[in-house]
């Protein structure tokens, strides 16, 4: 037994422990209301994506949504809020987005039959 524990602390074997590379540092994750808008975001593409086989025609409409969430919510801390009138920009977004998908969604029906 003591030959096996002497092999176990022996210097060398305790040396390449320490030098091995640290774990990287566990940060929390980011919180606050432009995170949570951001994932909503991200969740709606998501979900475009999963219904819609084909959603290259809805590229355009959501990197523009995408864009104008991005420069209405920042995500760094010192961000100002966003104005009504970026708020409002991306209402008229979303209604035009939901228009399109409404239409692609009859279309799929159609297509269906």
């Amino acid at each position: 037994m003591a030959p096996r524990l002497d092999e176990l602390f022996s210097p060398d074997r305790l040396r390449q422990n320490w030098q091995s590379p640290l774990p990287p540092p566990i940060n929390p994750a980011p919180t606050g209301p432009n995170f949570e808008i951001h994932a909503l975001c991200l969740r709606l593409m998501g979900l475009i994506q999963v219904r819609f086989k084909d959603a290259t025609p809805l590229s355009s409409p959501l990197d523009e949504i995408k864009s104008q969430v991005e420069q209405a919510f920042p995500l760094v801390a010192q961000a100002a809020a966003a104005e009504a009138g970026q708020k409002e920009g991306i209402v008229a977004l979303l209604e035009q987005l939901e228009e399109l998908l409404w239409a692609m969604e009859l279309s799929d029906r159609q297509g269906a039959r």
